[in-house]
């Protein structure tokens, strides 16, 4: 159900990484309906080529859901020629790696089956990494929280609820939660915001959630879409 061609290409000093991939449902990584090649012309021995492929879809492929729903077709490969030889700067190549990695991801969730928004879901202030990702992707995937921004409703209480079921270290009264640059509610309290700047963000396709927990240096980035009718209609079929 791709509606669109999701092609990426990063160019370094002597060398170039590009890759091409397709998903738009069954997409919670790390097991999805999602197929991903990347090539290069980089000379890069195997083991280097597993570590840096690791790094890339650390925060990319494996930082997505769409639906939360798994299948079995996960894949993410990264061939090699050696053509142009080895890089010169090794960190370089691995840069362009994830960054081929997340375009990739990203236009994933852009053609998201029946989407109107594409989402980011930030975590901060978490008692660690780990934490603020696990929080992240309960927000991501809740099923309440997706329906409200198919609804263009910033309705923080659905984001604190999940984070609070989240089985992460949490404290409503620290809480924090913006939409773009725009906070709606501070301490655990709704605070007063621009409606009309407010209403006119959440009009965007693109949108994102920023939830500050308070607590600790713990940061995630998960992305997402919202839930609607046409995700159902493509998704009712009984074969």
């Amino acid at each position: 159900t791709d509606t669109v061609r999701k092609e990426s290409v990063a160019r370094g000093a002597g060398f170039v990484v590009g890759g091409m991939a397709k998903g738009a449902a069954m997409l919670a990584p790390n097991m999805a309906t999602m197929l991903a090649v990347l090539t290069t012309d980089a000379a890069v021995g195997p083991d280097d080529l597993r570590r840096v492929l690791r790094s890339g879809v650390a925060d990319s492929f494996n930082a997505m859901s769409v639906d939360g729903c798994t299948s079995t077709n996960d894949t993410v490969v990264l061939l090699a020629s050696g053509a142009a030889g080895p890089p010169g700067d090794m960190a370089a190549f691995e840069t362009a790696v994830g960054e081929v990695c997340l375009d990739l991801a990203t236009q994933m969730v852009a053609d998201a089956e029946g989407h109107t928004k594409a989402v980011r879901v930030v975590v901060t202030g978490a008692a660690s990494d780990g934490e603020a990702r696990r929080g992240a992707r309960k927000v991501a995937e809740s099923e309440l929280v997706k329906c409200s921004w198919y609804g263009k409703d910033p309705y923080w209480g659905r984001v604190a609820s999940e984070l609070g079921s989240a089985d992460i270290e949490f404290d409503p009264t620290r809480l924090s939660v913006r939409y773009g640059e725009l906070t709606v509610a501070r301490a655990g309290v709704t605070v007063d915001v621009d409606e009309a700047a407010l209403a006119a963000y959440m009009d965007q396709e693109w949108i994102e959630v920023t939830a500050d927990l308070g607590i600790g240096t713990g940061t995630a980035r998960i992305l997402t879409n919202d839930l609607t009718h046409a995700y159902v209609d493509e998704n009712m079929g009984t074969s």
